[in-house]
């Protein structure tokens, strides 16, 4: 009776399957991709901006994507991802191009106004001209900031959208029979120029950003607070800001004279590799090194308040504000940051860490012991 009833179930589930078409198989698939590279570069963009929406067209349009800033809405053709299929490999990182740049347009509140042109020309030709070729200036303009950034926050999250963006475009172009001069929008070999300039511009800022990384690996901080300026001069990005404030904290750390350094329990978890307390100069005069400490915590946790209003969900940026609120004494300020925490995501060890060590500095040492029992520490 038993293997009755599996073999009906077995079946229903094969008629079930059997009866879902196909080409609704692979719509699920293009859609989940498209989906998960927005999601994903969503995340990267790190801005507390609600995010807009994604409609994926389920037949060929007219264009291949576009921003809506009317409806905060971004339109992919599944016929983009048909396309992308053909570079293989770098499927994923031509739809982030493609997406990445849609988002730039959204998130650096671009819009496009050809219409006024329309709208006076009947009453000023001249007056209507000047408007059009103003608002052509402003889009092209605007194309190649959403093209720069595009690209920037493309790589940052993950992809690798270097040298692909010219030929896509082409292909582009060839697919959906475009003309080379379309009104109101740059020209097909404008847009590669455009395209071949900003992967110049992005590598440059890419650059930077692991400059800073390596600045920061070699304990080079002073060096890491330049690199990632440079690089946020043109983007703020919510993981430069973060590594700025990692970056002076931990020179901070380095004037900070402490009682408890070689115990395990008071490492801050100012980032995950952090792997020993820097000691302390005995020599230093102790007034300029607390005047200069004070300072550079100061300016650090400004800049992980900037990392989290660009995304409020942003955890490592609440943990290093809470190190900071403690090295500055304002051991309530630490324990509150982490509760804030608490209330968008679940515990980290990270973040029960510096928990605990506020806990210790604040009196608190029952609660503080609790915890390190916890992390067995």
């Amino acid at each position: 009776m038993e293997y009755l009833q599996l073999m009906i179930k077995h079946f229903l589930i094969f008629i079930i399957f059997s009866s879902i078409p196909l080409n609704t198989l692979g719509q699920e698939t293009r859609n989940s991709s498209i989906q998960e590279v927005f999601n994903k570069l969503v995340n990267t963009y790190g801005s507390a901006k609600q995010k807009p929406k994604l409609v994926v067209r389920t037949s060929k349009s007219s264009k291949p994507a576009e921003y809506i800033a009317k409806d905060a809405t971004i339109f992919i053709d599944n016929y983009v991802f048909t396309l992308s299929k053909e570079l293989g490999k770098d499927q994923l990182n031509v739809l982030s191009i493609i997406i990445s740049h849609e988002l730039a347009h959204y998130y650096f509140d671009h819009t496009f106004c050809t219409d006024y042109a329309v709208a006076t020309r009947n009453l000023n030709k001249e007056l209507a001209k000047d408007i059009r070729d103003s608002s052509m200036d402003s889009r092209i303009e605007k194309e190649t900031e959403a093209d720069q950034k595009g690209l920037f926050y493309a790589a940052a999250a993950g992809y690798n959208p270097f040298d692909l963006y010219p030929e896509f475009i082409t292909r582009l172009y060839n697919a959906y029979q475009l003309p080379d001069e379309l009104e109101g929008y740059p020209s097909k070999q404008q847009r590669i120029k455009l395209a071949e300039d900003a992967d110049d511009k992005a590598i440059e800022l890419y650059d930077y950003f692991q400059e800073g990384l390596n600045a920061i690996k070699n304990k080079q901080y002073e060096k890491a607070i330049k690199s990632f300026e440079n690089a946020n001069r043109y983007i703020p990005f919510r993981e430069n800001y973060n590594n700025i404030g990692v970056a002076k904290t931990r020179i901070a750390i380095k004037l900070k004279v402490s009682k408890n350094e070689n115990e395990k329990r008071f490492k801050y978890p100012i980032e995950i590799d952090y792997e020993s307390r820097l000691k302390q100069n005995k020599t230093r005069s102790i007034a300029n090194g607390e005047k200069k400490m004070t300072m550079l915590l100061k300016s650090a946790k400004e800049d992980f308040d900037k990392a989290i209003r660009l995304d409020p969900k942003y955890t490592q940026a609440y943990i290093n504000l809470a190190c900071v609120y403690d090295l500055l004494e304002n051991y309530y300020g630490a324990i509150g940051t982490i509760k804030d925490l608490y209330e968008i995501t679940s515990e980290t060890k990270d973040a029960q860490r510096i928990l605990a060590i506020a806990y210790y500095h604040a009196d608190m040492e029952d609660k503080a012991e609790i915890i390190w029992n916890k992390l067995k520490i």
